[in-house]
């Protein structure tokens, strides 16, 4: 009996002692490493990835005073704590070397091993990271592989080390510290790309100084959005209107609780003790969350200005070099402007801003998307196109010591700009017009490339072509030559405003933005004119076939030119959404 007994209480001890090192195995034993930095810890469902249903909106406080909750599987919310955390996808080809590749220098740093392997069984990593205080990132895919899947990305949540989940071949594995170092920061280049999009212009939250009956229209319809979002959606559109309309609650002097909760019952919402929570979570964000529009930072705004450096004095050799330098310049200026890294402005919108015709904007953007300079990513209904070096860039052309100084302290011609509309001055019987090739040359003169030899050998031209095109910019007087060498006109900038307009590169440029509206203007009347069934199938642009419409409806043909109108150049979808998020008073890109 005894015996027996004692072998029970052995059992039961090491059952205990079995219980007690799975829990300091687990994410238990790392839990203070991110909880001391004050990061925002969260519990995931047991054995996978989820996170737990309702810990969304957990603060750092709510992970200190919650230990208890976080000892199974928990996941970091990405950039809390100054802590960056950048995935390498194995599965989809991701690896420390195209790391290496891309971000150069940024691979030595505190790393963890996730659970999905390759096909050759190495699993992927994440590479753990110090941000400066301060510094606010953004989740994004920072390499795709051929098929478009992330190798590289920066995700909203990262699992901690200790947690247990199923990798992409179904096998359990556990996310294990496997390079238990220091962290070190970010290099320059990784954290430009990793940088979160900042309000640029601040907008003070709701007050009693807003016209209180545009605060009614704009509640009003909030309200709305949110009583008719259905089973399924109803949660997300609550919270998504819900910081908005308790802002607009103190312009009108009504109680946000009352009138979220009955539009949220309206709906047929039945969680009481859910929207009572994320009311007053609002009510909380509401007070101290910023408004206005939304910019780039400035690490990012500095690596778009590097790339339009690179591009404006690259080589780009070949016949159509010069046209995809500019429709390349084009689309880094259009994401400067528009405060992103990434733009969906269509053929015609880039056509006009580089001055070229739509048929070689898109002979271009497809030469440059081949080439991987610019990456296509789709959205709902249209794309947008991201502009990037590649990691050879810095090396594919290197002027002289003098030019680089001339580029770096701006001792160049910066007042004739390479999209300038004197680059786009016709040929006619009165002489050869101007374009990009003569622009590029311009540019590469005024950076310190002064002989024709040199610039020849640069571009990779024959140099009797090249004296040909800057004997012709000498013929107009941007360019002088003395002593066998080209120097840029002192009124360069002048000059180039006056030739623009005297031979004709100004009437060129208009007349193609006039005929590119009236076009767009067109078919967006005959489109409003359209059945509702084709309209539809107009927008999704997705459908296995069209509807069937009588010839005098319209023709296949127009049909399909509509389909590319909407879903390149008319960002319709954009402009809604934004303007949805001016009418909640939330941070949008319209600017008002």
């Amino acid at each position: 009996m005894s015996s027996c007994m004692g072998q029970m209480i052995g059992m039961r001890t090491e059952g205990l002692a079995a219980v007690k090192e799975q829990a300091t195995s687990g994410t238990s034993a790392h839990l203070d490493f991110y909880l001391d930095r004050g990061c925002t810890v969260v519990p995931c469902r047991t054995g996978t990835k989820q996170i737990r249903k309702g810990s969304g909106e957990w603060t750092a406080e709510d992970s200190r005073t919650r230990r208890d909750e976080l000892c199974g599987n928990a996941a970091l919310r990405n950039g809390t704590g100054s802590l960056l955390v950048v995935d390498i996808d194995a599965k989809n080809g991701g690896s420390l070397d195209v790391m290496a590749e891309w971000f150069p220098g940024s691979t030595l740093t505190r790393t963890v091993q996730t659970v999905s392997p390759d096909e050759h069984g190495r699993l992927g990593l994440q590479l753990v990271y110090a941000l400066p205080d301060g510094f606010t990132i953004g989740p994004k895919v920072l390499v795709r592989n051929a098929k478009g899947t992330p190798m590289i990305e920066v995700a909203a949540f990262a699992m901690l080390p200790g947690s247990r989940a199923r990798g992409a071949d179904g096998v359990m594995r556990t996310y294990e510290v496997v390079r238990d170092i220091s962290l070190y920061p970010p290099t320059p280049e990784l954290l430009a790309a990793v940088e979160g999009r900042v309000v640029v212009e601040s907008a003070e939250p709701a007050t009693a100084d807003v016209d209180p009956a545009e605060a009614r229209t704009r509640l009003d319809g909030l309200l709305a959005r949110i009583a008719a979002a259905g089973d399924g959606q109803r949660n997300d559109v609550f919270t998504q209107y819900a910081i908005p309309a308790v802002r607009l609650c103190a312009v009108l002097g009504e109680d946000p609780e009352t009138v979220l909760t009955t539009a949220y019952e309206q709906s047929g919402g039945v969680e009481p003790r859910w929207v009572k929570s994320a009311v007053r979570s609002a009510i909380r964000r509401a007070a101290v969350e910023d408004g206005g529009r939304l910019g780039l930072g400035p690490l990012a705004v500095d690596s778009l200005d590097r790339m339009r450096t690179w591009a404006r004095y690259a080589p780009w050799p070949g016949q159509s070099g010069p046209s995809d330098r500019r429709v390349f310049l084009a689309v880094i200026g259009a994401c400067l402007e528009q405060g992103r890294t990434d733009t969906g402005l269509g053929k015609r919108k880039l056509a006009i801003r580089a001055g070229v015709s739509e048929e070689t904007v898109e002979a271009s953007l497809k030469r440059l998307e081949d080439a991987g300079r610019l990456e296509v990513l789709p959205l709902e209904r249209f794309h947008v196109r991201r502009p990037q070096l590649l990691p050879d860039d810095t090396n594919t052309h290197m002027l002289p010591p003098l030019v680089r100084e001339n580029i770096y302290t701006g001792n160049t011609c910066e007042g004739v700009d390479p999209l300038h509309m004197v680059w786009s001055v016709p040929k006619t019987d009165k002489g050869l017009g101007l374009d990009g090739r003569h622009g590029q040359l311009f540019d590469l003169v005024c950076a310190g490339l002064t002989t024709a030899r040199a610039l020849s050998d640069y571009v990779g031209s024959r140099q009797d072509s090249v004296k040909r095109t800057l004997g012709r910019l000498t013929e107009v007087y941007l360019l002088a030559k003395i002593d066998g060498a080209y120097i840029p006109a002192a009124n360069a900038t002048e000059l180039a405003d006056r030739l623009a307009l005297g031979l004709g590169g100004v009437e060129v440029c208009a007349h193609r933005e006039n005929r590119y509206r009236d076009e767009a203007k067109r078919w967006s009347e005959e489109f409003a004119n359209q059945p509702n069934e084709l309209r539809d199938w107009i927008i999704d642009g997705y459908g296995e076939s069209s509807p069937t419409v009588d010839d005098e409806q319209l023709s296949a043909q127009d049909q399909a030119r509509i389909v590319a109108e909407l879903e390149g150049d008319e960002r319709r979808d954009w402009y809604e959404e934004q303007e949805l998020y001016r009418l909640m008073g939330q941070p949008n890109e319209l600017g008002y």
